[in-house]
C-alpha cells in the first residue's frame, strides 16, 4: 500500500492542499508585517506564524524565527489539556501567552493562538509570535534584569489567557496586558497584528474546508506531518550511525556556564543529550526544555531538511532530547528566562548545528551539505529615552540578525548571511532607525576578515558605528553579549572559528570637531576620547559626544586553511 493510499488522499489533492496551507501561513505572516508598527516585526522580521493540527502539532511553519514553532505547539497543548471546560475553547477565541514555563521562548516573545472550527469540530489552530519592545519588568526592554535572582525580578510571565472571546477582544484583559509595558502603543499594534494574522489564516482555512470538505482537509493535515516524517526517516537511513560531541560556553555576571551535547544517531533516531551542562543560572540566560527543543529543531531544519517540508510535528517524532532538570537548557521554576533566546536556546542551536555538521562530515553522500558554525555569540543593544522630537522611545537594535554564515565543504560562507534559525531575517534599514530614534550611523558595513579561515572561509560579520543625535543624552543603553571571550561560530574539519561579537565606546569624543573639519571617521581609532570596553552585560548612558561600535560574529571556516 502506498503512502497516499494509507493517508486516504490522492497525491494531486495532497500537493494542492499542502501548498495552499503553506501559502495561507505566508499570507498570515504578510498580514502581520503590514499591521505591526514595530521595526522588530516589519523590518527585522523577528516573528513567525504557524498552523497546527487539532492536537497542537505544528504542520506548517513560516520562514521566519523557527524557535517560535515550539512556542505555538506547547501553548496550544496546554490549552487543550487544561481549558476545555473552563474557560472553554470556542470559535473566534484567541489565547495570549508569554510564560516560558507554558511554552513561550521568553517573556518578550508573546504568543497568540486561535482555534479553527468547522461547525462544532475543531480542525486546526493558527498562531503568531512577535518579539515585543517592552513587556515590563525591572529594566527597560524587559530582557536583562542584571542581578535578578529569579523570574520574579524579570518581566511578569503571563500564562495562557483568553484575550479574544468569540471574536470580541476582552477589554479588561487587553488593558491588563498593555499596562505592563513602557511602550503600550507599539505593543498594542503588535497585538492587533497577531490577531489579524490569526483571523486571516482562519478565514482561508475555512474557505479550504468549504471547497474540499472537512474530511479531506483533515486527512491532508495529518498526511503533511506523516509525509515529512517519512522523508526525514529516509534521510536518516542514509546517514552514518555514531556519536558526535560539541561544547559551548556562556558568560554571565563573571561566571562561565559550560554547555555540552552528545548527538547519537542510530538507524532512524537522533538523540540529543545535554548531559554535563551547567546548573541553571538564577535568571536571564536559562531556557526551559521547550526552548532547547526549539533550538534543536531549527538546526535540524537547516542542516537536514533543505528539501523536506518544514513540518515540525513530523520531525519531532524521530528525536529524543535528554536534559537534566535544573540545568541551563531545562531550567525549573522559578529560574528567570529574560534572555533565553540568546542564552540557553542559542547554546542549543549552536551545539546541535555543530554536532550535525560533524555527522554530515562523516557521510560521503551528504558531506557537501554540511555547514560550519553561523553567528553564535549574539550581541544585542537596547536604547530607551526621549527621541529627537521629545517623545518617549524604546529601541531593540536587531542587527545581530546579520552575522556571517558558516562555510560549507564546497564554498565560502555567505557574508552577513543572517541567523541559522531564520532564513528570512533582515537588518532594519539605517534610515528607519535614524528617523525613529535619536541615533546617527557613522558606518554600516561588512567587517573585513571576521570570517573564520579555512579551505573555504566563513562569511563576514556585520559592524556599525553610531553616535547619539538630536538629544543631549540617551539615558538608558544596554549592551549585552553572553560569550564575549570565546568565538562561538565554530569551524569544522580543521576550519578556524569566526571572529566574536564586540561592543566598544569612545566617551566624550571629538566627533563633532571632526565633522566641522569635513572628516568622517572609519573606525574608533580615528576618534579621540576615552576608550571603554564594556563587560558581557552592561547598562549605561550615552552622552552627546559618545560614539560606540558593535561587531557581529563572522561564520566558521571549513577545512585546513593551509
Amino acid at each position: 500500500m502506498t503512502f497516499f493510499e494509507k493517508a486516504g488522499v490522492d497525491p494531486v489533492t495532497f500537493e494542492i492542499l499542502r501548498h495552499r496551507l503553506f501559502a495561507i501561513n505566508d499570507e498570515a505572516a504578510a498580514t502581520l508585517r503590514l499591521v505591526s508598527g514595530s521595526p522588530v516585526a516589519n523590518e527585522a522580521y523577528d516573528f513567525n506564524t504557524g498552523v497546527m493540527d487539532a492536537a497542537g502539532g505544528v504542520f506548517v511553519l513560516g520562514i521566519y524565527i523557527g524557535i517560535h514553532s515550539i512556542s505555538l505547539e506547547h501553548v496550544v497543548k496546554y490549552i487543550l489539556a487544561e481549558y476545555g471546560d473552563n474557560p472553554g475553547i470556542n470559535p473566534g477565541d484567541m489565547f495570549l501567552c508569554n510564560d516560558p514555563y507554558y511554552g513561550a521562548m521568553h517573556q518578550s516573545d508573546v504568543v497568540c493562538v486561535s482555534p479553527v472550527f468547522c461547525g462544532k469540530e475543531l480542525v486546526a489552530w493558527t498562531g503568531a509570535a512577535i518579539h515585543q519592545v517592552d513587556v515590563g519588568g525591572s529594566v527597560r526592554g524587559s530582557q536583562c534584569s542584571l542581578g535578578a535572582e529569579s523570574i520574579f525580578q524579570e518581566a511578569t510571565p503571563i500564562p495562557p489567557i483568553k484575550l479574544v472571546e468569540k471574536g470580541v477582544v476582552r477589554k479588561d484583559l487587553k488593558q491588563a496586558y498593555l499596562r505592563h509595558s513602557r511602550m503600550p502603543q507599539v505593543v498594542e499594534l503588535d497585538l492587533r497584528a497577531k490577531i489579524a494574522a490569526n483571523n486571516t489564516a482562519r478565514r482561508r482555512i475555512e474557505e479550504l474546508v468549504n471547497e474540499y470538505g472537512v474530511e479531506t482537509v483533515r486527512k491532508v493535515i495529518a498526511a503533511i506531518s506523516d509525509y515529512t516524517e517519512l522523508m526525514f526517516r529516509e534521510r536518516l537511513k542514509d546517514l552514518p550511525d555514531g556519536s558526535w560531541k560539541h561544547h559551548y560556553y556562556m558568560e554571565y555576571q563573571d561566571k562561565v556556564y559550560p554547555c555540552h551535547m552528545t548527538l547519537t544517531k542510530k538507524g532512524e533516531k537522533l538523540v540529543f543529550d545535554f548531559t554535563g551542562t551547567a546548573k541553571q543560572a538564577p535568571a536571564v540566560i536559562n531556557c526551559t526544555l521547550p526552548g532547547a527543543r526549539g533550538g534543536i529543531l531549527v538546526a535540524l531544519l537547516q542542516y537536514l531538511c533543505y528539501d523536506i517540508p518544514w513540518s515540525p510535528a513530523g520531525i519531532e517524532r524521530t528525536i529524543e532530547v535528554i536534559a537534566e532538570p535544573g540545568t541551563l537548557v531545562n531550567a525549573t521554576w522559578p529560574a528567570g528566562m529574560g534572555k533565553s533566546t540568546t542564552g540557553g536556546i542559542q547554546a542549543a542551536i549552536q551545539l546541535s548545528a555543530i554536532c550535525l555538521a560533524k555527522m554530515l562530515a562523516a557521510s560521503e553522500k551528504y558531506e557537501d551539505r554540511l555547514m560550519a558554525g553561523w553567528i553564535g555569540g549574539f550581541g544585542t543593544q537596547e536604547l530607551f529615552g526621549a527621541d529627537q522630537r521629545g517623545d518617549p522611545f524604546g529601541a531593540v537594535f536587531l542587527e545581530s540578525m546579520v552575522g556571517g554564515s558558516g562555510a560549507s565543504s564546497i564554498a565560502d560562507g555567505v557574508d552577513t548571511g543572517g541567523m541559522l534559525h531564520s532564513i528570512a531575517c533582515c537588518k532594519a534599514n539605517v534610515e528607519t532607525y535614524e528617523f525613529r530614534y535619536p541615533v546617527l550611523y557613522l558606518y554600516s558595513r561588512q567587517q573585513t576578515d571576521s570570517g573564520g579561515a579555512g579551505k573555504f572561509r566563513g562569511g563576514m560579520g556585520f559592524s556599525a558605528m553610531y553616535m547619539s543625535y538630536g538629544v543631549k543624552e540617551i539615558p538608558w543603553c544596554l549592551m549585552l553579549r553572553f560569550s564575549p571571550e570565546s568565538a562561538e561560530a565554530t569551524g569544522v574539519v580543521g576550519g578556524y572559528p569566526g571572529g566574536s561579537s564586540v561592543f566598544a565606546f569612545k566617551r566624550k569624543s571629538n566627533i563633532r570637531k571632526l565633522f566641522e573639519k569635513g572628516s568622517m571617521p572609519g573606525s574608533l581609532d580615528d576618534i579621540e576620547g576615552k576608550l571603554e570596553l564594556p563587560p558581557a552585560a552592561h547598562i549605561s548612558k550615552l552622552g552627546r559626544d559618545d560614539v560606540w561600535i558593535r561587531q557581529n560574529d563572522g561564520g566558521g571556516g571549513y577545512g585546513d586553511p593551509l
